[in-house]
C-alpha cells in the first residue's frame, strides 16, 4: 500500500487498554494534541481479560502496603468518576477446615484492609458463622465452617476503555482503533513519530515530539522498535465464563496449590478465575488448555459443589504485564507500575514507557506517565481525571423505568443501556428502530447497534461483542449474530457476501473461546446451534 504523512501531533499514545486510552485523556485535558492508535480494538487485550473489578488488592497486603493503598485511592476516584459504570460487589470469603487462614487470621487480615476501604467508598467487613454464610449463599458447601464478607466494585473494562477514549476525542485526541504501529521514526537517537497501517490498508507517517509505549504486554516489542529495552514477566490468566448468574455474592476460593480464586457475578454471567502463570508464548495467539479450566473447577468446586453442574459459555486468556522479577512465583509478584524515560535508560530520546500496575489504578499510571511527558515537553497544566466525570457521569441519569415508558422500550432493556451510556443513554434512542431488539439475552436495540457503529467506532462484530455485549450471552450469538451484522451492515455499507463473511469471521474467533469449556452436552448444542445457522441437512 502508499504511505501517506500524518500531521504532526505532541504525542502519539501506543496502545489502546484502558491505560492508553487514559493517558491520551489526561494529556488532551492539559491541552497537549494527541493521536492515540491501537492495533485491535479499545480494550481488546489485556484490560478486557480482567476479572472486571475495580479493587484494592487485599492479598497484597502481605507483601506489597503500598500498592494495596495506590489501587484503593484510584479505586476511589474512578468509581466517583464512573458512577454508571460500576455497581458493588459483595464478596463472600468462606473458611473450611484446615485451611491455609482460620477465620481468626482472615478477619485479621480484613481489619487491616478495613483501614483502606473509605479510599474506595466501600464497606467495612462482617464475619459470618458457617450456617449464616449458607443462609445468605444456599450454594456454598456444607463444609463452610465461617466467613468473611469484603466489598470492592465491578466494572465493564471495555466500557471504561472506551469511556476514556470518547473523553479523549472530546477534548481534542484522535484516536485510532484497528491500526498497527509497525516500526518508529528515528532521527539518530531520537524518536520522532510512527509509522503504522491504518484500518484500509494504508501506511501512514505520524510525526510527534515524544511517543509513549502504553502497549501492556507487547511493551517489550515496541521499545524493541528504538533499540531500547523494556523487561517484563507476562503472566498469562484464564476465565471460564458461565451463562448465569450463579450467586449475587462474589465467593473466594482456594486453588490445589494455594492460589486464591474468585467467582464473580457480572450482570447476568459470571466470571470464574483466575490463574497466573508465567507466559512465554505467542502474545497475538493465547490459548487456553483445558487443564487450566479443570484447576479453576475444582477450586471453585471445594465451597462451591454445584459448579460444575452449570454451563460455562467460554473460556478467556490475558497476559499481564507484570514487571521483572526472579524467583517470586507469579501470583505473589508485585502490582506496582513504573514509568520509564528512554532517554535516562537507553539513550534514546523521546520515548517513555509505562509497565506493570493493574486496572484498579490505570488513572494513577496514566496521571504519572503523562506528568512525565508533560514535564519534557514544558507542559505546566496538572490533571484534572480524578475530578473530571466520564462521559456519561457528569450528571444524574433518568431512572429506566421513565427511560422505557417514554421511548417504548422494556425496563430491562432501559437498564442494560444506562449501565453503558449513563446520563447519555437517552441520546442513543433517537432512532426509530429503538424498538426492535437484536439480541434478547442482552436486551440490545437495533438503535444502539447503529448509534455505536455511527459514534463508538465499532467496526466489526467482536467490536461490538467488546462495546455491546452482543453474543456474551447465554445463545452465545446464535440468535442475534446475522440480525446484529444487518444492522452494522447497512450503517458500515456492507454486501450481503460481507456480511456474512462478519458472521463466519466472529464465530470463528469464538469457537476458539468454546472449545475449552465443552463436554459432550456442549458438543451436541454446537451441533443444534450450527444446524440452526445453516439449515437442517436435507431440508428446505
Amino acid at each position: 500500500m502508499t504511505g501517506s504523512v500524518d500531521s504532526a501531533q505532541d504525542v502519539v499514545v501506543i496502545g489502546g487498554g484502558v491505560t492508553g486510552a487514559g493517558l491520551a485523556r489526561d494529556l488532551a485535558l492539559r491541552g497537549v494534541s494527541v493521536l492515540l492508535l491501537e492495533k485491535d480494538d479499545w480494550g481488546a487485550g489485556t484490560s478486557g481479560a480482567s476479572s472486571w473489578m475495580i479493587h484494592g488488592g487485599p492479598r497484597y497486603l502481605e507483601f506489597d502496603w503500598k500498592t494495596t493503598r495506590q489501587s484503593c485511592e484510584d479505586a476511589g476516584h474512578i468509581v466517583r468518576i464512573a458512577r454508571h459504570l460500576v455497581h458493588r460487589c459483595v464478596f463472600l470469603l468462606p473458611v473450611l477446615p484446615r485451611d491455609r487462614l482460620g477465620i481468626e487470621r482472615l478477619e485479621t487480615a480484613m481489619e487491616v484492609y478495613d483501614r483502606f476501604q473509605p479510599l474506595k467508598d466501600s464497606h467495612p467487613h462482617v464475619r459470618l458463622s458457617g450456617a449464616e454464610a449458607r443462609l445468605l449463599e444456599p450454594g456454598l458447601s456444607s463444609q463452610v465452617v465461617g466467613a468473611v464478607t469484603m466489598e470492592e466494585w465491578g466494572v465493564d473494562p471495555h466500557r471504561l476503555t472506551w469511556a476514556n477514549v470518547l473523553d479523549a476525542v472530546r477534548a481534542g485526541a484522535r484516536a485510532l482503533n484497528h491500526s498497527r504501529v509497525e516500526s518508529l521514526l528515528r532521527d539518530g537517537g531520537t524518536v520522532i513519530g510512527v509509522r503504522y497501517r491504518a484500518p484500509d490498508g494504508h501506511r501512514v507517517e505520524a510525526r510527534a515530539k515524544a511517543v509513549v509505549n502504553a502497549a501492556g504486554p507487547w511493551a517489550p516489542e515496541v521499545a524493541a522498535m528504538a533499540g531500547a529495552a523494556v523487561r517484563l514477566r507476562p503472566a498469562k490468566g484464564v476465565h471460564v465464563v458461565y451463562d448465569r448468574r450463579l450467586s449475587n455474592f462474589a465467593i473466594s476460593a482456594e486453588a490445589v496449590d494455594g492460589r486464591e480464586l474468585v467467582m464473580v457475578p457480572h450482570g447476568s454471567l459470571t466470571l470464574l478465575g483466575t490463574t497466573d502463570d508465567d507466559y512465554y508464548g505467542d502474545l497475538d495467539a493465547q490459548e487456553v488448555l483445558p487443564d487450566e479450566v479443570d484447576y479453576l473447577v475444582q477450586a471453585a468446586e471445594r465451597v462451591f459443589p454445584d459448579i460444575r453442574q452449570h454451563r460455562p459459555l467460554r473460556a478467556t486468556a490475558g497476559v499481564r504485564p507484570t514487571l521483572f522479577e526472579w524467583r517470586l512465583s507469579e501470583d505473589r509478584l508485585s502490582r506496582r507500575f513504573e514509568v520509564f524515560d528512554h532517554q535516562k535508560r537507553d539513550r534514546v530520546s523521546g520515548l517513555f514507557t509505562i509497565a506493570g500496575g493493574k486496572l484498579s489504578m490505570y488513572r494513577l499510571m496514566a496521571e504519572r506517565t503523562a506528568d512525565a511527558v508533560c514535564a519534557r515537553l514544558g507542559v505546566e497544566a496538572r490533571s484534572s481525571t480524578a475530578r473530571r466525570p466520564l462521559p456519561g457521569a457528569g450528571r444524574v441519569a433518568q431512572p429506566a423505568r421513565e427511560l422505557a415508558a417514554e421511548h417504548g422500550i422494556s425496563a430491562l432493556a432501559a437498564a442494560r443501556l444506562l449501565e453503558r451510556h449513563g446520563s447519555e443513554a437517552a441520546d442513543v434512542l433517537q432512532d426509530d428502530r429503538r424498538g426492535r431488539l437484536v439480541c434478547r439475552c442482552g436486551a440490545l436495540t437495533e438503535a444502539e447497534v447503529a448509534y455505536a457503529a455511527r459514534h463508538e467506532q465499532v467496526r466489526t462484530l467482536a467490536d461490538m461483542f467488546r462495546r455491546l455485549g452482543l453474543a456474551a450471552g447465554p445463545c452465545a450469538g446464535v440468535a442475534c449474530l446475522e440480525r446484529a451484522a444487518q444492522t452494522l451492515g447497512e450503517q458500515l455499507g456492507w454486501s450481503p457476501s460481507q456480511r456474512r463473511d462478519a458472521c463466519r469471521e466472529y464465530l470463528a474467533c469464538a469457537w476458539r473461546t468454546r472449545v475449552p469449556v465443552l463436554d459432550r452436552w456442549g458438543w451436541a448444542q454446537e451441533e443444534l446451534a450450527y444446524g440452526a445457522r445453516r439449515g437442517w441437512p436435507g431440508g428446505r
